[in-house]
């Protein structure tokens, strides 16, 4: 079968699954770069949003601060709850592997989603996001580096999460750099912070934030 086909199968069984635990979990500190991203984005501007979730906090976050919103998740269980958190925002059952859209978004967000990804998978999603921005567009992306340095990065990707096996890898600043640079991406602001969480552990999470600066 297909490696693209056994990633996104894997993971939507498990999001699927998950979903109402998910639900009750405790969310992290808002990180900083949050607040750059939606303080340099235009007011009322539109933000495509990968790997919705639940709608929380994210979606409630968005709307409140009036921006146009689409929640994307590959999870239907997850957009069912999503849908109940924040009913005026909208949200939609889609795999990130599948967007379509050209120069709509003022932002796209991602966090914690696509280290859900393959490394060839988070390319061509990578290169969706820089087609589905506007020029000048802004691009946040949180996800986890390696604990141990020089380690195999393409082993033990299939972790657990909540019972449920998932795919699910950490990346360098330098894989990302290397991936999102030849796109037209500029980094702008990078943040690190180790999190400590019941549901995923110890993290060392990194964010950071991209302007578009090529036409597509």
């Amino acid at each position: 079968m297909d490696k693209k086909l056994n990633i996104i199968s894997l993971n939507k069984k498990a999001w699927n699954n998950v979903a109402e635990k998910y639900a009750k979990a405790k969310y992290t500190n808002l990180n900083p770069l949050i607040d750059f991203f939606c303080n340099n984005l235009p007011k009322n501007g539109f933000i495509l949003d990968l790997g919705s979730g639940t709608g929380l906090p994210f979606a409630k976050l968005f709307v409140e601060k009036g921006f146009n919103y689409l929640g994307v998740d590959i999870s239907s269980q997850m957009i069912k709850i999503a849908q109940k958190n924040v009913p005026i925002a909208n949200f939609k059952e889609l795999s990130m592997t599948d967007l379509n859209f050209e120069n709509e978004f003022n932002g796209v967000f991602s966090s914690y989603s696509m280290l859900l990804l393959s490394p060839q998978l988070l390319k061509d999603v990578a290169n969706k996001v820089v087609k589905s921005l506007k020029k000048g567009g802004l691009f946040y992306l949180s996800l986890n580096e390696p604990q141990v340095k020089n380690a195999d990065l393409d082993e033990d990707v299939i972790c657990e999460i909540m019972g449920e096996a998932i795919y699910s890898r950490a990346y360098t600043e330098e894989e990302i750099l290397n991936i999102t640079a030849p796109l037209g991406l500029k980094c702008l602001k990078i943040y690190r912070e180790i999190q400590s969480s019941e549901e995923f552990g110890i993290e060392h999470m990194m964010a950071i934030v991209f302007k578009k600066i090529v036409r597509n």
